[in-house]
């Protein structure tokens, strides 16, 4: 049902990186271009790469460290690859590195230094980026231009936090977030790349509005108005939350079944990785330690405000999203076309019905008797698996899936770790 949250806003984070054809780095760009981070991580501890420049070097460090949630060091790299080696890169590369910075900014909620990068990419840059580039940075800065006297988000965790969950009718998981003497039920979805409230909510929550209203796009294509919602403070279980922004949306938008289905809000990522390392019980039960556990795993990235997980699948390495707001696991476009052989002996033809804020919409899909894949040693087995054979949503072309509930319910625990970056299922 919050699948569609992922495709809101923020698609300028994810602009395709631009490769340069003849480059002597090759194998690295490609893997940069296929979003391939575990791979470039590992293949830049070779060999035959400790001789790249300290430029080259630090171009795809920035990249990868972006990617594992190190932002304060992309943040740095990026702003000496900027400043100090501009020469050696193109105007392409360079927008890239650009994008890859205001994310940075993002996720360390330094809204304001975020426009100020959108800004320059849309003077000084501007000729290199595609009218649609153009309009996505444009579309994002109005965010981020909106927020810029907001503060920094803040996460006060004194203790361990146990909190009971509990399912609603679309089997999304729910949790109590408490708003002065009141709490609600939202979703708790890591899927979701903002957190989001519906009109009712966010004055029932007294949150502060940003009235300044914008279209955004969901996964069906419609349009809905939305804006932007300040909570000063907020309480979950015995966290403290300062300063978290949501996007509120009319009631309608995050109505279903003619009304008998409502969403009262959704904690999306950029409040669930404050936590640090979260764990989510089998009995629906959401566990947060006071401080996180560092295991040398390493099988955990963001790409933008999208968690993706490293699998085995047979002999292959495959990269999934993943989403604790989504029921089922879909597999996309990309692993239709790796594995197209298989699925055409194997399957049989339907259309996959999506739901999300603005509608449904439907997309051409085979379903897969059955599919195992591995995730730190741990095989689990997927019955009845949807693969879609279009691509709806940039992530498609570059992620095998989407990992939904039918994965994380077969293990006792699920632990997402947001500090050392890696994910583990506990039988």
């Amino acid at each position: 049902m919050t699948t569609s949250m992922k495709y809101l806003i923020l698609s300028i984070l994810l602009l395709t990186v631009t490769v340069v054809s003849a480059s002597p780095y090759s194998k690295l760009d490609s893997l940069l271009q296929k979003r391939e981070y575990f791979r470039l991580r590992d293949e830049l501890q070779l060999r035959q790469y400790k001789k790249l420049s300290d430029a080259r070097r630090l171009y795809y460090q920035a990249f990868v460290h972006n990617f594992f949630h190190e932002l304060e060091l992309s943040r740095k790299e990026i702003s000496q690859l900027v400043g100090r080696y501009s020469k050696e890169f193109s105007d392409k590369e360079i927008t890239s590195l650009l994008t890859r910075q205001i994310d940075n900014h993002v996720k360390l909620y330094q809204y304001r230094l975020a426009h100020e990068v959108s800004q320059l990419m849309l003077t000084k840059y501007a000729h290199v980026l595609s009218l649609g580039e153009k309009e996505e940075i444009l579309n994002s800065d109005i965010i981020w231009n909106e927020l810029k006297d907001v503060p920094a988000q803040k996460a006060i965790i004194n203790n361990d936090t146990y909190i009971a969950g509990q399912r609603d009718m679309a089997r999304l998981l729910n949790i109590p977030v408490q708003f002065g003497d009141s709490t609600f039920l939202f979703v708790f979805d890591t899927g979701a790349n903002i957190s989001v409230i519906n009109e009712t909510y966010s004055k029932k929550s007294n949150l502060e509005p940003l009235l300044k209203p914008f279209k955004v796009r969901a996964i069906t294509g419609l349009q809905v108005t939305a804006h932007l919602a300040i909570a000063r403070t907020f309480k979950i279980g015995a966290i403290t939350i300062k300063n978290a922004v949501f996007m509120v949306f009319p009631d309608s938008a995050l109505s279903f079944l003619n009304g008998l289905y409502k969403i009262n809000g959704i904690l999306g990522f950029p409040i669930i990785e404050q936590f640090k390392e979260v764990h989510i019980a089998k009995s629906d039960t959401i566990s947060i330690p006071r401080e996180a556990a560092r295991k040398n795993i390493g099988n955990f990235g963001i790409d933008g405000l999208v968690p993706v997980l490293n699998t085995i699948v047979g002999n292959d390495t495959l990269a999934f999203t993943f989403d604790t707001g989504a029921q089922t696991t879909v597999l996309n476009q990309s692993f239709f076309s790796k594995y197209q052989d298989l699925i055409a002996e194997t399957s049989e033809a339907f259309q996959l019905k999506e739901g999300g804020a603005g509608g449904i919409n439907y997309t051409s899909a085979f379903k897969l008797p059955s599919l195992t894949l591995v995730v730190d040693g741990e095989p689990v087995t997927i019955k009845k698996i949807a693969v879609k054979t279009t691509a709806a949503g940039g992530n498609d072309r570059y992620y095998y899936g989407n990992l939904g509930q039918d994965v994380m319910t077969q293990f006792k625990e699920m632990i997402i770790n947001f500090r050392y970056m890696y994910v583990q299922f506990v039988r």
